[in-house]
């Protein structure tokens, strides 16, 4: 490798070999960034001329070709992916743009402006409060109709409590004694420890009168609450 490089140099080879293709890789990138820069610079839409206004009442000029708009439509959907989307007001080629009408249907203006304005009363260039909602609707369901009951019916007014019944004799009837020879019969009573012989229409204790003897059972009336009791024969005491 000495006998190709110039006398007095002195440089190392291999320097010059790195140095060699630093020089390649710069050339390299920069050949790739002018090249990657000049898509950009192509893909940039330029600004549409501006064209005169076109009348509504305009009639369609025959010999165009309707396809035109649908490419149009295509290539701004293309565009839109690449940047923003600009509309583009250029007239269709082969358009007579001396058969457009420029001028303004005042006719139709007019007509316009005498429509009265309907809507709501509300303003669009105010500030307010929506309406508040309307109440919710509540339905009332009917309960179970409840039975009416009877009235109690008033207690029947009750008179004077009944008296107390009365109080038994305590005589006890154990026997009796045959006629006399006047006709009397007498009984014996026994009240306690005390023994009565008294006959019939007599008083014992000056309270309970004899009205009739028998053989098995005397009739004695209590004088004081006017009480008769039928008293049995005792017949332990008999025995």
């Amino acid at each position: 490798m000495k006998k190709w490089m110039p006398a007095g140099l002195g440089a190392d080879p291999k320097k010059l070999v790195i140095l060699g293709v630093l020089v390649i890789a710069i050339v390299i990138a920069y050949k790739m960034s002018s090249g990657s820069s000049a898509p950009e610079q192509t893909s940039t839409p330029s600004p549409a001329p501006v064209s005169p206004a076109i009348s509504r009442d305009a009639t369609p000029i025959p010999g165009t070709n309707p396809v035109q708009p649908r490419r149009a439509a295509r290539n701004g959907e293309v565009e839109s992916v690449i940047g923003d989307f600009h509309p583009s007001l250029k007239v269709p080629e082969g358009t007579d743009v001396a058969s457009i009408d420029p001028t303004l249907k005042l006719d139709l203006l007019a007509k316009v402006q005498h429509v009265p304005m309907e809507g709501g009363s509300r303003s669009l260039f105010e500030f307010a409060q929506p309406p508040p909602p309307p109440p919710p609707k509540v339905t009332i369901k009917p309960g179970p109709v409840a039975e009416a009951k009877p009235e109690p019916k008033p207690a029947a007014p009750t008179g004077p409590p009944p008296a107390p019944p009365p109080p038994p004799i305590p005589l006890k009837f154990y026997g009796y004694a045959g006629t006399t020879r006047d006709g009397v019969r007498r009984a014996f009573f026994l009240d306690g420890d005390d023994i009565f012989t008294p006959a019939e229409n007599e008083l014992v204790k000056g309270r309970y009168k004899i009205i009739r003897i028998g053989v098995n059972s005397a009739v004695v009336e209590d004088e004081t609450n006017k009480n008769q009791q039928t008293l049995p024969l005792v017949e332990e005491l008999g025995a």
